[in-house]
Order: C-alpha cells, then structure tokens, then sequence
C-alpha cells in the first residue's frame, strides 16, 4: 500500500459520522428521578411545617417573657436603686466572703 492509498482511505475513514446516540432516556430512569423529587418535596414539606411550629414557639415565649417583665416591673425597678440597706448588707457580706476590701 502506498502513501497515496493510505491517505485517501485516512481520509474516508475520518469522513465517517459516528452514529448518534439516542436522544431517549433509560428503562425507569424518567420514574426514578420522578421518585426522587418526590421524596424530596415531601421532606422539604416536613421540615417547613417544623419551622413554622417552632417559629410559633420562639414568638410564644417572646410573648410570655414581655407579659412576665411588665407584671413584674416593681420587682425589676428595686434591682435599679441598689441603696436600700437589706442591698448594702448582702453585697458587703459578699464582697467579705471573697475578701475584697
């Protein structure tokens, strides 16, 4: 075979199209990725009504902690002036114990 011969039938050869592959899933990949959103949209649906709940707790406690603070503002008012004597006597009693001058 000379140059000339195995050149023209390189040629040809890289002329061929591959044939193409089709363009149409697998047996049962469309209904398992059909599946798979599926559970997945569902525990998405699971965790968002855990949020909501929770989200319903944390305002709940807000609530409870801002009616406890306005009934108990006579209390939380005495921690603001600390001359009173019975205050005097405990953080001086205190301040002994850990023998701070």
């Amino acid at each position: 075979m000379d140059a000339h011969q195995l050149l023209i039938r390189i040629f040809s050869l890289a002329r061929r199209v591959p044939d193409v592959p089709p363009n149409e899933m697998p047996f049962g990949q469309e209904t398992a990725v059909l599946a798979h959103w599926r559970e997945a949209s569902a525990r998405r649906a699971a965790g968002a009504a855990l949020l909501r709940g929770l989200r319903w707790a944390a305002l709940t406690a807000c609530a409870v902690a801002v009616l406890a603070a306005m009934l108990a503002k006579d209390e939380l008012v005495a921690f603001q002036n600390r001359f009173d004597p019975e205050t005097r006597v405990a953080d001086s009693a205190i301040v002994d114990g850990y023998g701070h001058e």
